[in-house]
């Protein structure tokens, strides 16, 4: 009784065990499929990417005038801080500067967005006499979007491999609980003594020579009848 009692305790803990896993699995996996992107964004948060500063300018005798041209990040560029290359700055975004000596300055720029994320550009300038412009040669890049793809990818089939093993643990679970609460047929055992046999051996000669001796006597009563 005790044993069947210990089966009957576990076999009820891993069938809920393997239910409750299964519930869950089948639950997560429910809520994937009615939106799959929103999960995916979950996973795969989005890369905070840096601005890129860069600007245009143009000389007239003395002066000189910027265009910012930066291209912002994740986040919004929140501030501007240039150098003129005489010991001049300013905070503005598109700024103009009068220069007191003809000659050649390095304009520096650097820009910082709402994420602290920050970059720098910088261009040699010419002022002299005649008009000039020119522009700062950034780095352009194209994003086709690879590398969320890719981490997309790779989350995804983390995913399928792991809510495979679980799905699969979850079964195993059930399945060793329903063996175990299935009722198991009892097995009887007869016991046969050999003395039991002995008896049973030894009675069949001697009903047979009985049988052997009565026959004989009726022969006999029929013999003499006849006489």
């Amino acid at each position: 009784m005790k044993e069947e009692t210990y089966g009957m305790i576990w076999g009820s803990v891993l069938l809920i065990l393997g239910l409750v896993i299964l519930l869950i699995v089948f639950s997560n996996l429910n809520e994937i499929v009615q939106n799959p992107v929103e999960k995916l964004d979950k996973w795969v948060p989005e890369e905070i990417k840096d601005p890129t500063a860069s600007f245009s300018w143009s000389s007239n005798n003395m002066s000189a005038y910027f265009n910012d041209a930066s291209i912002k990040g994740s986040g919004e560029i929140a501030s501007w801080q240039w150098e003129f290359g005489d010991d001049s700055s300013s905070n503005e975004k598109n700024p103009s500067h009068q220069y007191s000596v003809y000659g050649d300055y390095i304009v520096i720029l650097q820009v910082e967005d709402q994420n602290g994320k920050r970059d720098v550009a910088e261009t040699r300038i010419f002022i002299n006499e005649k008009s000039n412009m020119g522009q700062t040669q950034g780095s352009a890049s194209i994003d086709l979007g690879l590398d969320k793809g890719l981490k997309r990818f790779a989350v995804i089939v983390l995913f399928i491999c792991g809510y495979a093993v679980i799905v699969m643990i979850g079964g195993r679970l059930t399945l060793a609980g329903c063996r175990l609460l299935r009722p198991v047929p009892k097995n009887v055992k007869l016991k046969i003594r050999s003395s039991d046999m002995e008896l049973e051996t030894s009675s069949q000669p001697k009903n047979e020579s009985n049988l052997d001796k009565s026959s004989q006597r009726k022969d006999k009563k029929s013999w003499f009848r006849k006489k």
